[in-house]
C-alpha cells in the first residue's frame, strides 16, 4: 500500500504508543508509514513520533524550529492534558531538560562539574566498591536457585551510586526515594497514586537540600545549593529540585536497563562471553553493542513545534509535540537493522544514540557506561556460569511508554550440584 506521507496528521494517528508492546515490533509498524508518523500516547494525547536513525538525529540536533520547552505545547498550555497524565511529571519541570539556549546552558554548566572525565575516574573506585557488596549479597543465593538479577543488582547499582552522588546517606530516605521513584514511572497505578509519589520524592530531595544546607559535603547537592545562594542568583530552589529529579530519572534507568538488556543478550551469546573473559573482546564494547541492540530508553518526550514546520516529509504544525523513538532509531542507526547482537560490530558504534544527540546529549553517559562496564565484568567475573531461568520468550517487558528493558530477570547464578554431575556424566 502506497502511502501520501503529506497527508499525514495529528487527527488520524496511524498508531498508538502501547505501553504493554514490544518496543522493536511497535517501531517496525510504524517505520512502514515513514521516518515521522503521527500517533496517540496514552488518554489519547497526539504526538509525532520520529522512529529512524536519521529522523531521530534531525529532532535532537538542535533544530531552530523546535523547542524542549512544554510552554510551547499547544495541547498543555489550552489546558486540554489531563492533571494525572502519566507522562506529566517526565515532561514538566524547570530543569535543563525541558530547558532552550542561554537557559539550558545555564543549568547544564552548573551540574556539569560532577560529570568531568577526572571526577568520573575517581568515583570508579566506589563504584567497584558498591558493585562488590552487591555481588556479595548474591554470593548468599543457594546453587541451582532462581533470583531476580535485576531487583537483586541492577535495580539497586545506579541507584545507589546516585545517591552517594547526591549526599543521600539515610537508608530510610534512600528506600523512600526509591518507592516514589518507581511508583512516578508505573503506568499500572492511578493518577492520584503518581501524584501522590511525585509529592513524596520531592519531599525526600527537599529533605536532603535542608540537610546538605546545614552541613555540606563534597556532593552534587552541596554544589548545587552554592549556586543557589550564589548573589547572582543563578539557580532556584524549584530548579535544584526539578535538576536532582532530571539526574535521578536518566543516572537510574539507563543504567538498569542497560545492565539488564546486555547480560540478556550475552547470555544468549556464549561465545562472546567466552571471548570477553579471555580478554579477545573488551567490556566497553559489550557495553556499546547492548546499548546499540537494545537500548535502555523506549521514546524520549518530547520536542515542540515553534511554527509550522517540514520534517522528514510530514509538516508538523505551530505547538504539536514531537517523540523521538531512542532505542528503535539506535538500532536502526546506519540505515539497516543489525542480525543480532554482536559485541564485535563495534564500527557501527561511533555515533550511539542511547543517550540523544545534540545540546541535551546525556551528560551522565560517561558515567553509565562506566557502571555498565564494572557491573557487567564482575558480574560475570563472580558467577560465569549464570544461565538464564526461563526461555527468553517468557520474559516480560517493563510496562512503560518511556522505559525499554524487561520487568523481571530471572537467573541461576550458579549451577546445583546435581546440574554440574549431569553435565559431567554427559
Amino acid at each position: 500500500m502506497r502511502i501520501d506521507r503529506s497527508k499525514l496528521s495529528l487527527d488520524q494517528p496511524v498508531s498508538s504508543l502501547d505501553p504493554d508492546r514490544g518496543t522493536h515490533e511497535e517501531a517496525a509498524e510504524w517505520l512502514r508509514y515513514g521516518p515521522v508518523v503521527p500517533v496517540s500516547l496514552p488518554d489519547d494525547v497526539r504526538a509525532w513520533a520520529a522512529v529512524s536513525a536519521g529522523a531521530a538525529r534531525t529532532v535532537l540536533d538542535a533544530h531552530p524550529d523546535l523547542s524542549s520547552d512544554p510552554r510551547h505545547w499547544g495541547a498543555y498550555t489550552r489546558g486540554e492534558i489531563p492533571a494525572g497524565w502519566p507522562l506529566l511529571n517526565l515532561i514538566v519541570g524547570e530543569s535543563m531538560l525541558n530547558a532552550d539556549g542561554a537557559d539550558h546552558r545555564r543549568l547544564r554548566r552548573l551540574v556539569s562539574h560532577a560529570f568531568t572525565p577526572r571526577r568520573i575516574e575517581a568515583f570508579a573506585p566506589r563504584i567497584r566498591e558498591i558493585t562488590r557488596e552487591l555481588l556479595d549479597g548474591l554470593e548468599t543465593v543457594e546453587p541451582g536457585a532462581v533470583t531476580d538479577l535485576k531487583e537483586g543488582f541492577a535495580y539497586p547499582l545506579p541507584l545507589l551510586i546516585i545517591c552517594e552522588l547526591f549526599g543521600l546517606t539515610d537508608p530510610d530516605q534512600q528506600r523512600r526515594l526509591r518507592d516514589h521513584f518507581r511508583t512516578m514511572l508505573s503506568v499500572e497505578v492511578s493518577g492520584a497514586e503518581r501524584q501522590e509519589a511525585a509529592v513524596g520524592q520531592r519531599e525526600v530531595l527537599a529533605r536532603l537540600v535542608a540537610d546538605r544546607r546545614a552541613a555540606p559535603l563534597g556532593d552534587l547537592t552541596s554544589a548545587l545549593i552554592e549556586a543557589l545562594d550564589d548573589e547572582a542568583g543563578r539557580l532556584t530552589q524549584k530548579e535544584l529540585i526539578d535538576t536532582l529529579e532530571i539526574i535521578l530519572l536518566a543516572g537510574h534507568e539507563t543504567t538498569v536497563n542497560s545492565l539488564t538488556s546486555t547480560v540478556l543478550a550475552l547470555l544468549g551469546r556464549p561465545d562472546q562471553l567466552t571471548a570477553l573473559a579471555a580478554g579477545e573482546l573488551d567490556w566497553p564494547s559489550a557495553v556499546e553493542a547492548g546499548l546499540h541492540w537494545n537500548g535502555p530508553l523506549r521514546n524520549l518526550f518530547m520536542r515542540y513545534a515553534l511554527r509550522d514546520t517540514e520534517l522528514h516529509g510530514v509538516t508538523v504544525r505551530h505547538g504539536e509535540p514531537i517523540v523521538v523513538g531512542l532505542a528503535a532509531a539506535n538500532r536502526e542507526l546506519g540505515g539497516t537493522v543489525p542480525a543480532g547482537f554482536d559485541v564485535r560490530d563495534s564500527g557501527r558504534y561511533d555515533r550511539q544514540l542511547a543517550f540523544g544527540a545534540g545540546p541535551h546529549y546525556c551528560l551522565g553517559a560517561p558515567l553509565a557506561r562506566l557502571e555498565s562496564e564494572i557491573g557487567l565484568s564482575q558480574l560475570f567475573g563472580r558467577f560465569p556460569a549464570m544461565r538464564l531461568a526461563v526461555p527468553e520468550s517468557e520474559l516480560v517487558p517493563v510496562v512503560s511508554t518511556a522505559i525499554n528493558g524487561v520487568a523481571a530477570l530471572p537467573v541461576v547464578l550458579r549451577p546445583a550440584p546435581t546440574e554440574g554431575r549431569s553435565s559431567a556424566a554427559g
